[in-house]
């Protein structure tokens, strides 16, 4: 048996940190931003690309009115990074989405460092065809072009950034007046005999 103590992974204070985020200016745009937009678009490399797909989930069927898309395709991310190069993957990808109107489209995009090529060049693309637009970073960009809305977390580690950006975008569902339904509310909702009568 070892005397070594484990060290339990450093969050940031994330509580605090989301709150602080959740307070923000910064944040409360991209909120009025996300309501008003029919169609949203979230972007983000590497564990954010995961948690795009997650929060485009859960924003789409927990928020009446409100799909959100992200790009889970591996072929398709294969074939155009091939094609046209990694840091046009997504702006490909919004050109072929079949958009005719996009001034009800919005764009979040998430990085940790803030500095993603592909990220900050498909952010000012649809800024410049009339999307909304709105950045999730775990540092503040220094690529960012001026006049995009930018929550920035002044993290330290990709872990923490990630987690925030998750955390907040089930906030995002409370701020647009839906809920999300806890274990044994949808427990009992699929199955009523399955805990009894609590």
């Amino acid at each position: 048996m070892s005397d070594t103590v484990t060290k339990v992974v450093d969050f940031e204070n994330i509580e605090k940190r989301f709150e602080e985020a959740r307070l923000s200016s910064e944040w409360k745009q991209l909120v009025k931003d996300f309501k008003k937009a029919k169609r949203i678009y979230v972007i983000g490399n590497g564990g954010l690309h995961f948690t795009a797909a997650h929060l485009a989930t859960d924003c789409t069927r927990l928020i009446p009115g409100k799909v959100v898309y992200s790009l889970d395709s591996t072929g398709y991310i294969t074939s155009n990074a091939n094609d046209h190069g990694y840091e046009n993957t997504f702006i490909r990808w919004l050109e072929t989405a079949g958009v005719d109107d996009s001034s009800e489209c919005m764009l979040v995009g998430m990085s940790c460092s803030g500095n993603s090529k592909n990220i900050t060049r498909t952010m000012s693309w649809a800024k410049a065809r009339g999307y909304s637009v709105g950045m999730l970073s775990g540092q503040p960009s220094k690529r960012l072009e001026r006049g995009i809305n930018e929550v920035a977390f002044n993290v330290n580690y990709f872990h923490t950034c990630e987690v925030l950006c998750l955390i907040l975008f089930y906030q995002m569902v409370h701020e647009c007046g839906a809920a999300c339904p806890s274990i044994k509310a949808e427990i009992k909702r699929k199955d009523p005999w399955a805990i009894g009568d609590e």
